[in-house]
């Protein structure tokens, strides 16, 4: 007779305790604290390493950044972006139109970078309306391939697509 491979009751501990520490959080209305509780969690009972690693960055991105954009309606602009990452979270500045702005959102898991950022539009004497850039990237050590979609305002725009090298 085939001895039955042991079984191990706690393999999904991980995914379900955090899963229903998440929804006593956010009921609990202490969902501000949720990442120091999955910090506790992970102390206790071990980290899960494939799950760290699968969302940490897998390119060092920090530092400055430069792109030659050229938008849908035609103008171009140097852009610049200066990355400051702390795991898996981005912030820092990035230009709009040769403005900086700061970063949004800011995201990098593996290779893929997204942020946001957020500018007015104004059409005549109309009141202004807030418009949302929205880039993902996939990045390499010396370059990031960007698409950025525009959304809100007073304009529709078609998504672009640029190249930015890191600044030595």
């Amino acid at each position: 007779m085939a001895a039955k491979p042991p079984k191990k009751p706690l393999k999904n501990l991980r995914r379900y305790g955090l899963a229903t520490v998440g929804v006593v959080a956010a009921v609990g209305g202490m969902a501000g604290n949720l990442g120091s509780i999955i910090d506790l969690f992970d102390r206790f009972f071990g980290a899960d390493e494939s799950t760290k690693e699968a969302t940490l960055p897998s390119v060092p991105i920090a530092g400055t950044w430069q792109a030659e954009v050229t938008y849908d309606w035609g103008a171009k602009y140097t852009e610049r972006f200066n990355f400051k990452v702390d795991g898996g979270e981005v912030g820092g500045t990035a230009t709009y139109l040769g403005r900086a702005r700061g970063i949004l959102e800011g995201k990098m898991v593996g290779d893929k970078l997204t942020f946001v950022l957020k500018t007015q539009e104004v059409l005549g004497s109309s009141p202004s309306r807030e418009v949302q850039h929205q880039y993902q990237g996939v990045a390499s050590p010396n370059q990031i391939r960007f698409v950025l979609q525009t959304t809100g305002g007073y304009s529709e725009h078609v998504p672009v697509e640029f190249t930015a090298q890191r600044v030595p």
